[in-house]
């Protein structure tokens, strides 16, 4: 009886936000800072070696229905790393609906000093979204609210970027959902489809060597969607003998553009966030993030767990040096 009202609690939750919302956010991620083509297409080619990144998300443990997703990127650099190629493959879940995306990304990468480079990126891609009313739980099953079954479309979608990097510093900017306002999502689902709104991403980070061993690395990112609260992270790092790298992020939401009408709760934490990253060699990463809610959910939820592999593929560095390996 506990978990049905726990699932009844949940679907009632997300019925609002499909059918009121003006926008709903793209996926969430803990370590982005790792690879950062999932939220820039400029970010293609940026480690100059051919790229293979996976990572699972599980968030809200505990919640029926909470959000699932899985993603996984190829990405490399060409023609004397002034191309960035990337292919990004998204699948995002939460209760009733889900989101499958592909993304063929573009960066023109330009030498703007001796180590800085900026590039311009563009991202084109489908994405596929459903609604399955089947899956409710409910105690009529023939009520009228699930009575539409399961329903699915598919649209074009595009998304640009700049980032510009040098061996201790990076910044981006980029915006997602290009082509949300000009989809008639009425005509298309009934309107029960809850709307993908317009995204954009401003991150920053510096790398500053303490000593032979540590290595410090602040960044941030803010994520704003103009509808809801302004999402902003702050990330601190720590570089260990040039194997590991242990952080904390702190996640929170603020009316930083003084919007009117603005829904949900501004102000408020979501999350602290422990991230490890572990380098095996040369070839291969290991990364796990756990997110501990600080938001209305704590006591509901057990947190969220992240994990990530990368592969790198190509002729042997030297990363005893700073590389963009670090960012």
């Amino acid at each position: 009886m506990i978990k049905l009202k726990k699932s009844l609690i949940f679907t009632a939750l997300f019925l609002t936000v499909t059918y009121y919302a003006k926008a709903q956010q793209d996926a969430q991620y803990s370590q982005y800072m790792f690879n950062s083509l999932v939220i820039n297409p400029a970010y293609a080619g940026y480690k100059e070696v051919l790229n293979i990144d996976a990572l699972t998300r599980i968030q809200w443990v505990g919640i029926d229905g909470g959000p699932k997703t899985q993603s996984i990127v190829l990405d490399g650099s060409f023609f004397n790393d002034k191309v960035g190629l990337g292919l990004s493959i998204v699948n995002d879940k939460i209760g009733l609906q889900s989101q499958s995306s592909a993304y063929l990304n573009y960066a023109y990468r330009l030498q703007v000093g001796e180590n800085a480079r900026l590039a311009f990126g563009l991202g084109v891609g489908v994405g596929q979204y459903t609604l399955d009313g089947n899956g409710a739980q409910t105690d009529n099953p023939n009520d009228p609210n699930f009575s539409y079954g399961k329903s699915s479309f598919i649209v074009p979608d595009a998304r640009v970027g700049v980032h510009y990097s040098t061996d201790r510093f990076y910044a981006g900017l980029s915006s997602t959902n290009l082509f949300s306002s000009v989809i008639d999502y009425k005509s298309v689902t009934q309107n029960q489809i809850a709307k993908q709104g317009r995204h954009f991403f401003l991150t920053a980070g510096y790398l500053y060597p303490i000593n032979d061993f540590l290595t410090f690395k602040p960044s941030f990112l803010i994520k704003e969607d103009t509808k809801g609260p302004t999402n902003v992270d702050i990330n601190n790092f720590f570089l260990l003998g040039d194997k590991v790298w242990l952080g904390v992020s702190y996640r929170t939401s603020v009316n930083l553009l003084k919007k009117k009408g603005v829904v949900g709760n501004v102000k408020s934490p979501d999350a602290l966030v422990g991230i490890v990253e572990f380098y095996a060699g040369k070839v291969w990463r290991l990364g796990y993030a756990y997110d501990y809610s600080l938001s209305s959910l704590q006591g509901y939820a057990g947190g969220s767990h992240e994990l990530s592999l990368s592969i790198t593929i190509g002729p042997k560095r030297d990363f005893s040096i700073l590389s963009p390996r670090y960012f």
